[in-house]
């Protein structure tokens, strides 16, 4: 394989010999050791083999005194297709500018993506990154990650985990960020359990400290519910200061009010919609329209961005934007109140379950039209645990703590 790829690198000639003098013609290729490889004889007189081109130059200077003739069936090998197409120089160019293209586009960054936690500035980073060098055709080899990396983590304390992950000519911008511990109340304080919200107590389950209310009693929120306070719990003992903890359900009702005008501005699209289109090349942008926008008329714009790709990490550094402008006229349309009143039920009944932690067992509502608009006044009914931890400042009543070792 290797001895027929070397052939063909150096070009050989398939050939057709004819002539009544065929051993002279073979004796004269021996004495001047010109090698015939795939040799056929076909007829008495008639003969085909393979040599390679400096052995079929070297037999031109020799054929005269063979008396047999020389014909060529088929050229293969290197040398010939280059000479065949070298007179085609839009394929040299062409080939010469993909080479040139190639090594543009694997050797500078022409694409970034971030991953950056909402809790962080977005905008600050990239500029911070933009000053260390690390934007759109900036070579790769100049990217100094772990350099960038212990920069980043100095100008942003509150960022957490920061890597630059380059594939291909794309570039990804991983950062996270701090977390806000949540307050947490001393362990070793004295804490009640008092009402968030007012109802009346379903069930109480307390794991520390002493209850002072029971099924079926009223609260207000701020009422306590479990003190830290334990009195004595056998005869001769004393009262003690706990962390009291554990929940109570309670039966809590909710009061919304939610209005909505019927008057409905809608938007009715005439069916003209224009397009303008822009061409970016690595950070610079080419407007292929005159003027900076469409003015006049009221309409929705839409911009698409269109990048060719050669897979998910390779980019070509060109970019087609499209700007739709899809123009529509407004219309006023009327509503009824029974038209309505399934999507505010909905929002309203959402967003108190996002306020409780239980579940709700039943509302009531009221759906009018007051001075053209839709009002919902509505009772919700839920079962919750009402129950939060906060500071208590009880103290041992004084009877018992002098008896207190």
């Amino acid at each position: 394989m290797i001895g027929r790829l070397w052939l063909l690198a150096h070009g050989q000639v398939r050939v057709r010999v004819t002539g009544a003098s065929l051993p002279r013609f073979l004796n004269l290729c021996a004495r001047h050791s010109l090698i015939l490889r795939r040799m056929k004889r076909t007829a008495w007189n008639e003969l085909y083999a393979t040599l390679s081109v400096g052995d079929f130059r070297r037999l031109r200077q020799h054929m005269g005194r063979t008396g047999c003739r020389v014909h060529i069936v088929r050229r293969q090998g290197a040398p010939f297709w280059i000479e065949r197409l070298r007179p085609r120089v839009v394929l040299w160019g062409g080939l010469l500018l993909l080479i040139a293209l190639y090594g543009v586009m694997y050797t500078r960054l022409w694409a970034i993506e971030t991953r950056i936690d909402p809790r962080l500035p977005a905008a600050e980073i990239m500029c911070q990154l933009d000053t260390l060098g690390v934007r759109i055709g900036t070579p790769l080899r100049a990217i100094d990650v772990p350099a960038i990396r212990w920069r980043m983590l100095q100008w942003q304390p509150d960022i957490t985990f920061f890597a630059l992950n380059i594939r291909g000519n794309s570039l990804t911008v991983e950062a996270v960020g701090r977390k806000t511990p949540e307050e947490l109340l001393d362990q070793d304080a004295v804490v009640k359990v008092v009402a968030s919200r007012g109802g009346v107590v379903r069930t109480v389950r307390a794991l520390e400290g002493q209850p002072v209310v029971q099924p079926g009693d009223a609260v207000s929120v701020g009422d306590t519910l479990i003190s830290g306070l334990v009195p004595p719990t056998r005869e001769g003992g004393g009262y003690h200061l706990t962390h009291a903890r554990g929940t109570v359900e309670a039966y809590t009702a909710h009061t919304v009010q939610a209005a909505r005008p019927l008057q409905m501005a809608k938007k009715q699209y005439t069916g003209k919609v224009r397009r303008q289109y822009a061409l970016v090349m690595g950070n610079k942008r080419l407007n292929l329209y005159i003027g900076s926008g469409i003015a006049g008329g009221t309409c929705d714009k839409i911009i698409e961005t269109r990048t060719l790709r050669l897979s998910d990490s390779v980019v070509f550094p060109v970019s087609l934007v499209i700007q739709s402008f899809a123009f529509y006229e407004r219309e006023t349309a009327a509503q009824t109140v029974d038209a309505v009143r399934g999507q505010m039920l909905s929002r309203a009944l959402g967003a108190v379950t996002e306020e409780i932690d239980g579940t709700v067992t039943d509302h009531t509502e009221t759906l009018c039209e007051e001075n053209g608009a839709a009002i919902l006044r509505m009772t919700v009914h839920a079962v919750e645990q009402i129950g939060a931890e906060a500071l208590d400042d009880s103290t041992i009543p004084e009877e018992t703590a002098e008896d207190l070792p």
